[in-house]
């Protein structure tokens, strides 16, 4: 009756009898919070302005239930439909439209979910991504059985280049934040001297000083926790983690450093300095296991002798 009703107003062959808005509904929630969802986007913007609203909910079970809407163009009163409402197409309405359904979804998903849907595109959004095209029921018919269209090759080559660019921007993130990490150990190093790293006393001193503490800390910090800084508060766990492994460092150092000299052995650089270190070390140990233990004295024991009767 609706539909046959808006026709009979159409005078001319080729007018414009609706219009049809389809819209993918979120698969997190129920059937009856979908079609609760769908009257609640329509009541608000297309029934409180006068439009009659008819929708139809399809669910083929494959991931991918969406909503049909269809909008007669004309106004509609106790007598029927009357004027054409030429304001209602309006592309910024259109606009208002999407934004609008996107609220409505990401209520409805706010109970049930944390997945988040945004009616902007990827530009407007300013993430470096291409868009995919949609495929439609034709195209997607042959794609299940195995065929290949042109769409979805293309939609193929825009999902190689948008993982290209994920891996591309994923290794410039990393290469910042090793620059980071190398500026706060920098920063570390030239607290500790108390001289910033282009001052030149005791230039040679210094420079091997702190290579060993730069490759120390790269050695140590192999099989340590792998964080990415993304934020604040890992840059200050980083920072706090390097002021760790620094103090134990120069006390490994200090304690190297003394067990040399107390040998009478004054190597040059600190890595003559921590080898010479484990080679002590490892004499010393090979000594004491291979130094036997005194045996024990026997203490005499009394003679014993049998008297036979």
């Amino acid at each position: 009756m609706l539909w046959n009703a808006a026709e009979q107003k159409e005078t001319r062959k080729n007018s414009q009898t609706a219009r049809s808005i389809d819209a993918a509904l979120p698969r997190e929630i129920s059937r009856e919070e979908q079609i609760d969802l769908v009257r609640k986007f329509c009541d608000q913007n297309f029934v409180a302005k006068g439009m009659c609203v008819d929708f139809a909910i399809h669910d083929k079970e494959d991931g991918n239930p969406h909503v049909h809407i269809l909008l007669p163009t004309r106004r509609v009163d106790k007598n029927g439909f009357t004027v054409k409402e030429r304001s209602w197409n309006d592309k910024a309405l259109l606009e208002q439209w999407r934004e609008s359904w996107a609220d409505w979804c990401n209520h409805k998903l706010y109970f049930v979910s944390d997945e988040r849907i945004d009616h902007r595109s990827y530009k407007d959004q300013g993430i470096d991504k291409i868009p995919t095209v949609h495929l439609g029921a034709g195209a997607c018919a042959i794609e299940k059985k195995g065929k290949k269209t042109d769409r979805g090759l293309l939609n193929l080559q825009i999902e190689i280049e948008n993982t290209s660019n994920a891996l591309t921007s994923m290794r410039q993130e990393m290469e910042d934040n090793k620059q980071y990490i190398q500026q706060s150990r920098n920063f570390l190093f030239q607290e500790l001297l108390g001289c910033t790293m282009s001052e030149t006393c005791e230039l040679r001193e210094k420079d091997d000083y702190i290579s060993f503490l730069k490759n120390e800390m790269d050695r140590r910090n192999q099989n340590a926790i792998k964080a990415r800084i993304d934020d604040e508060y890992s840059r200050l766990y980083f920072a706090r983690r390097d002021h760790e492994m620094l103090d134990q460092i120069m006390a490994d150092m200090k304690e190297a450093s003394d067990y040399v000299h107390e040998h009478g052995l004054y190597p040059s650089g600190w890595n003559n300095i921590v080898e010479t270190y484990h080679l002590l070390k490892q004499q010393e140990e090979q000594q004491s296991i291979e130094v036997p233990k005194t045996p024990k004295p026997s203490t005499p024991t009394k003679s014993t002798r049998k008297h036979s009767l």
